[in-house]
This record gives structure tokens, sequence and C-alpha cells, in this order.
């Protein structure tokens, strides 16, 4: 299992880079949390958080870019089985390959699924093209708590601060 505080650190961290190279996206979250974050107001609440539509594109985008926990998407066959034929014998260990989910053009395109947009959470797709948290009745279980924590720490960063690249910021990450 894998949890806790360093997976949202860890997504944070991540957020803040993006947001560092790419001032649009923070002006644009900016703008939103503004809008929800009345003035004289001390905290967000969990109503407010889950109104912010932008914010939760970002957060999928950044879940779908910078996957943290690659072994979330196992599962063990419990019987034997064929899928378009191959055989796939019982206790077989099944892992899916997120990566190449997430990265697909047929799945996130039309725009370079290699390009940071936020805007394209806004198109349903098939339900399986996102696996951030994985999927099914074995997702994670920590996965409101997760997205709670970061919306409110992404919320409070941007009303405060604004996020300047660094010198060595097009060495990456």
């Amino acid at each position: 299992m894998l949890a806790g505080f360093e997976t949202t650190s860890t997504v944070l961290a991540y957020s803040t880079y993006v947001l560092a190279k790419q001032p649009n996206i923070q002006h644009k979250l900016r703008k939103e949390i503004n809008e929800y974050w009345r003035e004289g107001e001390d905290e967000l609440n969990y109503e407010i958080i889950s109104d912010m539509t932008y914010m939760d594109y970002f957060v999928r985008e950044i879940l779908r870019m910078y996957r943290i926990s690659g072994q979330a998407s196992t599962r063990q066959c419990a019987t034997a089985t064929t899928v378009c034929g191959h055989q796939i014998d019982k206790g077989c260990v099944i892992l899916a390959d997120v990566h190449a989910i997430h990265y697909s053009t047929d799945l996130w395109g039309p725009e370079d699924p290699n390009l940071f947009i936020p805007e394209r959470h806004a198109v349903k797709r098939h339900p399986l093209a996102y696996m951030g948290f994985g999927v099914g009745p074995r997702n994670c279980v920590g996965m409101r708590f997760a997205l709670m924590e970061l919306k409110l720490c992404l919320a409070r960063l941007l009303h405060i601060y604004n996020i300047l690249p660094g010198e060595n910021i097009e060495k990456g990450m």
C-alpha cells in the first residue's frame, strides 16, 4: 500500500512546477480561487472547493501526467480465462499500463497528450481513460481525502503567493 503525506506532497511539488512554468494556468486557477474565496473569509470548506471546476481539471491533469503510484492498478486473476486470444492463468498478476493509457492519443487527443491542458477534462472520455486513483471497488481508499487536501493546499498557496520559476526550471523535474 502506498499512501499518506508523501503522495500529496509529491503531487503538490509537480503542481508548483507546472504552475511556475505556465503562468497562464496559474492565472486561471487563481482567478477561480478568488471568485470563490470571498474577502474576509478565513477558510474554504468542502462545498466551496468542490464547486471549483478549473481546480478539478487542473488536479486531474496533474494526476494524469504525473502519476504517483504505478502499483495501484495490479490485480490477480481469480480464474483461468482467455482475453483477446491470450490465455491468462489463475493466480497470474495483471498490471495495467496506466502510463500508456494516460498518454494515449486515442483517449486524450486530439491535443497532444504530452501537453499539460487542464481543459481536456471538460470532455467526457472512456471511463477507464483516467486512473489517477485506480478504478473500481479497489481504488484508493484515501482518494476523497487526498483530493480535498490537495485542492485546499493549492487554493491557500495561490490565494497568498505567486509561484515563480527558479533559474533552473528548464532542467525539469
